[in-house]
């Protein structure tokens, strides 16, 4: 079966990485949970997507550049006056349900890793019991290939950019993901096909879409058959997989 992961919490419906998004999406019938971490100045594990404030809270400047006491008096925007959540708030959520986490490891505004990052983050998971129902994700090549040295999640994912997508080749990035004891790729949903997916399992690999947030593409993940996808519309991900 292809799980079916609301990203952000579902983007498209409520404002993203709220409690507001994830409270609503804990009570879908999906398989997985997608969101993004940050460390604030202080060492906390925060849940927000962009590496500054400004897109989407009220606050401005870098996520690592403000202690927790400082960003959780901001407010995001769209939420109804709701404040960003810790890494331990949204496994709260989670952790009473049948859903699995998708955490995405970001890095910091200058796209250079957070020291220590990926260690903070598996060792937190493990912490609260929950490492082995999240996979691990990033765009970054190093950054997935680190978290087996810290600890065995449920997967760990290499998020592959339609740019080097075309730049290196397919074969080029499933050679690197190999190389790197990499056990699955995501790539943009729209950059899917059946001779992309037969290629990646003819290689031992496992194969996830993103960006998949209309009806025609969704109804192309389920008929390759992904692992699964991210998608900002769960509840139209859910319609089409009732309907095919």
């Amino acid at each position: 079966m292809t799980d079916i992961a609301s990203h952000r919490g579902g983007a498209l419906l409520w404002a993203e990485n709220s409690r507001l998004a994830f409270e609503q999406t804990a009570r879908l019938p999906v398989e997985q949970v997608e969101f993004d971490v940050h460390p604030s100045r202080d060492g906390r594990l925060v849940v927000i997507h962009d590496a500054t404030l400004d897109r989407t809270t009220d606050g401005t400047g870098a996520v690592c550049r403000h202690d927790w006491a400082d960003l959780c008096r901001l407010i995001l925007k769209g939420s109804g006056g709701q404040r960003m959540l810790l890494l331990e708030e949204v496994i709260e959520i989670f952790r009473p349900t049948r859903i699995s986490l998708r955490l995405e490891i970001k890095a910091g505004p200058d796209r250079i890793p957070y020291p220590d990052h990926v260690a903070r983050i598996v060792a937190a998971l493990a912490a609260w019991g929950i490492l082995e129902r999240t996979a691990l994700t990033s765009f970054q090549l190093g950054t997935v290939a680190e978290v087996p040295r810290h600890g065995a999640p449920m997967s760990h994912v290499w998020l592959v950019t339609p740019d080097l997508q075309t730049d290196i080749g397919l074969e080029a990035v499933i050679g690197l993901a190999r190389a790197h004891g990499v056990p699955m790729l995501g790539l943009r949903g729209n950059r899917l096909d059946a001779a992309t997916v037969t290629r990646v399992r003819e290689a031992g690999l496992g194969i996830g879409g993103w960006a998949c947030n209309d009806a025609s593409l969704m109804a192309r993940m389920f008929d390759l058959g992904v692992d699964v996808f991210t998608t900002d519309r769960p509840d139209l991900a859910l319609a089409c997989r009732a309907a095919s």
